[in-house]
């Protein structure tokens, strides 16, 4: 179980049951002993007043049936009493014809539990008391069958209401768990949009719930670490752009002097010279786009994906409409959370060159969204002469061309490579068995909030 939200659930949850455990075993015992502690300390006073009463009385009988009162004369009545004197055995007429029980008494006296008469529970308390003649013994008892059903009672709706505070106890520490640990997944989504290159500076410095003071300092810090992602990549752009324009007057320098040379006559060199500027220009513009897929552009609202490939395939169309180039677009509507400048650079470097070796048709196709919808997965095919099956791994290296005759630089696939990988996706090119040409395949991880 690595939820922490889990674990704290499940530690209290124990803690709080083991607490109702304690309770539920204390009621097992504490209200009757309560109950029998009160009952015989009356029946003690009984005892007592039954012995005072029969102790040289000249009829100890009577005398002990007056004494008594009403409640040991009525049958079954719940109130006994036993008295031996003299030789003489006493019993209240509540006993009826009844026998009640008579254990072994001592001169200390005891209170127990006994089986009474009617099939009541009588609690019996029993004591010698000394004599010039041998002793008096007195056993008075009373019957505690309600007593116990009302206990039993109180104990069933006391641990029903335990049973309802333990699980209101035990929501409402889920609901504190959930509140106080909340602000940890404003710290993932600052991840998430870390992750996907969007501005922090709404969120830096502040979280949008309180947070607890154990939880905070976190928050802080992920904070400062967003503020300075986001500089540290500023910096960073900002250098490769400073760079790129410092180096733009000396490539035109040495152009101007590679056409110098060849106006003096000296065409070898020229075109030495001139094909060293063309991979310096080439490197510059590489190492731009690589700037800008470093989280330089703002996410906005999720791509339509079906509407950004109709589009560009109309320019594509445009551009190669002498050689009568169709690129028909597969694809549901479906809309995307990744960066819509990202996907017109991997899409169009793709499909232009797809255009460039297809003879007459090329195809992008993207596969409807999975069931979890985590990522966008697509292929880009033509039906050109494809690639020789030795250089497909190739494919997507800086400057690899197949054929030196076609214009450009061989920085169309790289490029592609470059947004793949900044989005830890995955490309692979084979041979097409729709179209015959090349299939490009990849797929792009989408970030979950």
């Amino acid at each position: 179980m690595k939820s922490l939200r889990n674990r704290l659930s499940l530690t209290l949850s124990l803690v709080l049951l083991a607490a109702a455990a304690l309770l539920a075993f204390g009621l097992q015992d504490f209200p009757r002993r309560l109950v029998e502690d009160f009952v015989g300390s009356r029946l003690e006073h009984d005892a007592d007043m039954l012995y005072a009463r029969v102790l040289d009385a000249p009829d100890p009988e009577a005398a002990a049936q007056d004494a008594g009162g009403s409640v040991y004369r009525l049958p079954l009545s719940g109130h006994y009493f036993v008295i031996s004197v003299g030789g003489q055995l006493i019993r209240s007429r509540s006993l009826w014809d009844e026998d009640l029980a008579t254990p072994a008494v001592t001169q200390a006296g005891f209170a127990r539990r006994v089986p009474g008469p009617a099939g009541q529970s009588l609690l019996v308390f029993a004591k010698r008391f000394p004599d010039t003649d041998g002793g008096i013994m007195v056993i008075v008892a009373e019957d505690v069958s309600a007593i116990d059903d009302a206990i039993a009672r109180f104990r069933t709706r006391l641990l029903v209401g335990v049973a309802l505070a333990l699980l209101a106890l035990l929501a409402l520490q889920r609901v504190l768990l959930v509140r106080g640990l909340a602000p940890l997944d404003d710290a993932v989504a600052t991840c998430r949009r870390i992750e996907r290159g969007e501005p922090l500076a709404a969120e830096a410095g502040s979280s949008t719930r309180a947070a607890p003071s154990e939880v905070q300092p976190m928050l802080d810090a992920l904070d400062r670490l967003a503020r300075h992602h986001a500089q540290r990549l500023g910096r960073i752009r900002h250098a490769v752009g400073n760079l790129s324009h410092a180096l733009k007057t000396p490539l035109a320098v040495l152009s101007q002097q590679a056409d110098d040379l060849a106006a003096r006559g000296d065409a070898s060199a020229a075109a030495s010279m001139r094909e060293q500027l063309d991979a310096m220009r080439a490197t510059i513009e590489r190492e731009l786009r690589r700037a800008r897929l470093a989280g330089g552009s703002a996410q906005g609202e999720p791509v339509e994906i079906r509407a950004l490939l109709a589009s560009l395939a109309d320019v594509l169309q445009q551009l190669h409409r002498d050689r009568g180039i169709a690129i028909a677009v597969d694809a549901a509507e479906r809309r995307v959370a990744l960066d819509r400048e990202d996907l017109l650079e991997l899409f169009g470097n793709l499909l232009d060159n797809a255009c460039k070796w297809a003879r007459h048709r090329v195809r992008v196709s993207v596969a409807p969204s999975a069931p979890a919808g985590d990522a966008l997965e697509f292929s880009v095919e033509d039906d050109g002469p494809g690639v020789p099956d030795e250089m497909l791994g190739q494919l997507g290296t800086a400057g690899m061309r197949i054929d030196e005759q076609q214009p450009g630089h061989g920085l169309g696939l790289a490029i592609a490579a470059d947004i793949v990988a900044q989005y830890g996706g995955s490309i692979r090119y084979r041979r097409s068995a729709a179209l015959g040409g090349l299939q490009a395949q990849a797929s792009l991880p989408l970030a979950r909030d």
